[in-house]
């Protein structure tokens, strides 16, 4: 039995901004990275004008209220994965205190 999906938070400005123009970066220029496209979009939407932004930034509102129509009960929890990142931190202090022991050595 698989626990079920938590639903999705709804899309900020940017994400709705990002979703719309990345096909048309994306088929003019083929060989950009998923990174180069991000930081492309992401220099667009900073030299945007506030009446653009203010429309995108209602579309997010409009968008808002559609995803509370459809989860009446979300509430936003992000997952905190402290034990993933500890993890991740005694791999690196135990990978140093060896390169530092074999160093000497």
């Amino acid at each position: 039995m698989q626990p079920e999906k938590r639903p999705p938070r709804p899309p900020n400005a940017f994400i709705l901004y990002r979703r719309a123009k990345q096909p048309a970066i994306l088929a003019a220029h083929r060989n950009l990275t998923n990174a180069e496209i991000s930081r492309y979009i992401s220099n667009c939407w900073r030299n945007e004008t506030d009446e653009e932004r203010l429309a995108w930034e209602r579309y997010a509102d409009q968008k808002k209220l559609e995803h509370m129509q459809a989860y009446p009960n979300y509430v936003y929890r992000p997952n905190k994965n402290k034990g993933k990142n500890e993890k991740r931190r005694q791999a690196r202090k135990s990978a140093v205190a060896t390169f530092s022991s074999q160093d000497t050595t």
